[in-house]
């Protein structure tokens, strides 16, 4: 009898010691995970290069002008009871002229009640870049942007610059009204649908683009995926070596730097046969054929570029550098589908005695 006492009692106080740890397994919330990056969006045109969540809200600027001018009032009424206005600058009779402070656009007055100017809608956008061999993933955990007040959110498959895309419009794979999405709130619909979207880049570059003219948030959670073929790439480092390759398809790869280059060829395998035998690199490879374009320009758009070369053939050595004094450079390797081209080209940024290597100075 005492020995099934004891095998009893101790059967329990195992069971008391286990449950601690079967608790924790089965644990209906868990310890959260290690915090990610959280980003506050400030400027007007946020660059961002960075996994995580990036916020933006902005408050209702009615409100703001309001709690300034109660802020006035009440130094008038202080400097009233002091006896002469105690020199504090503030006008007394007539009223009190506020001067819109930065982001406000808004103008108060006292006497005749407040008079809030109109704002203007700003388009502002959160610009979103990896490395070369990556795209973006953006996902819009919350979003307020109220159709009826004029809000609107757009994501782009590319970066926009006034008016101008990368990649250019006609060396993406994707027609142009498949870039841009555009989206907002509408409260009124019913039932309301979720506010959650998901949206990926074909490149290392997108563009949240939003205009919150009244008030307005948003939080935009970024990621970036590895691929195994890039094409299109917008540059971030000032000095690197980076590989172009069409994969045998027909297409236009761009390579663009958002500032004055120095290029150089490290590797090149461009065209047929006949222009590959002779292992050198051909300076003057025009239309039609397979060729790899050297220029600049002063928009995004590669198109419009200002072209300083186009070479093609074959070679192994490292060429001579070539400076091109633009606000954007780009490279560009155009290819017909018909053979495997392939270029490695070394950049970095320009300096002030690169500008006797230039072989192109675009116009301000």
């Amino acid at each position: 009898m005492k020995l099934v006492v004891y095998l009893y009692l101790s059967m329990i106080i195992l069971g008391v010691q286990a449950w601690p740890s079967v608790k924790r397994s089965f644990e209906l919330f868990p310890n959260p995970a290690v915090p990610h990056n959280v980003h506050t969006v400030s400027d007007c045109m946020h660059v961002a290069s960075e996994a995580g969540d990036y916020i933006f809200k902005k408050l209702n600027p009615l409100s703001s002008a309001l709690n300034r001018e109660v802020a006035l009032l009440e130094l008038e009424a202080a400097a009233a009871a002091a006896g002469a206005g105690g020199g504090l600058g503030v006008g007394v009779g007539t009223g009190v002229e506020v001067v819109p402070g930065e982001g406000e656009g808004a103008g108060t007055g006292t006497g005749s009640g407040a008079n809030v100017q109109e704002l203007q809608p700003e388009v502002c956008g959160l610009y979103v870049i990896g490395e070369p061999d990556t795209i973006v993933e953006i996902t819009m955990k919350h979003y307020d942007a109220n159709c009826e007040t004029g809000a609107l959110m757009a994501f782009v498959d590319g970066w926009e610059l006034n008016g101008e895309y990368f990649p250019g419009i006609k060396d993406h794979h994707r027609p142009l009204e498949e870039r841009v999405y555009e989206f907002c709130n509408n409260y009124r619909q019913w039932p309301r649908v979720s506010n959650k979207k998901f949206f990926r880049s074909s490149q290392n570059a997108a563009l949240l683009q939003y205009r919150i003219p009244v008030r307005g948030s948003f939080v935009a959670n970024v990621r970036f995926h590895k691929i195994t073929q890039p094409c299109n790439v917008l540059v971030q480092d000032t000095a690197a070596m980076y590989k172009m390759t069409n994969f045998g398809q027909a297409r236009n790869c761009t390579i663009s730097a958002l500032f004055p280059a120095v290029v150089s060829l490290a590797s090149l395998r461009i065209g047929g046969k006949s222009v590959r035998a002779q292992q050198k690199v051909n300076y003057d490879c025009q239309l039609p054929s397979d060729r790899l374009e050297i220029g600049g320009s002063a928009g995004l758009d590669s198109i419009g570029m200002e072209q300083a070369s186009a070479v093609c053939g074959a070679s192994s050595e490292l060429g001579p550098e070539q400076a091109m004094f633009c606000g954007v450079s780009t490279v560009r390797l155009v290819s017909s589908g018909r053979y495997q081209n392939q270029a490695a080209i070394v950049l970095r940024k320009a300096e002030e005695q690169d500008i006797d290597i230039a072989t192109l100075i675009c116009a301000l």
